[in-house]
């Protein structure tokens, strides 16, 4: 009789640890179709000259508003859509 229980306890516990595997890696595949994109750019080039720094920064609506000075030229606004990760225009301040 003991060992009847030792085995239907195994059964259950082996049972058990077999689905729970299954569903961790269905959600894992899950995850990785359809979850948002966790990738990001180590490194973006606003294509600037040398000795031009960000002054300011604001985001609205998906853009970033970058207040640029220096690197010879006169003060600028860089606008930069973040979804898809490019310079969208450059306007110079006066």
């Amino acid at each position: 009789m003991d060992k009847l229980k030792l085995v239907k306890t195994t059964v259950f516990i082996l049972t058990f640890l077999l689905i729970f595997g299954t569903l961790c890696i269905l959600g894992l595949f899950y995850q990785k179709t359809h979850g948002r994109n966790t990738e990001t750019p180590q490194q973006i080039s606003l294509k600037q000259p040398i000795g031009s720094y960000v002054k300011e920064m604001r985001a609205d609506n998906g853009k970033l508003y970058i207040l640029t000075v220096g690197g010879g030229q006169e003060d600028r606004i860089i606008i930069f859509d973040a979804a898809s990760g490019r310079v969208e225009a450059t306007a110079s301040i006066n």
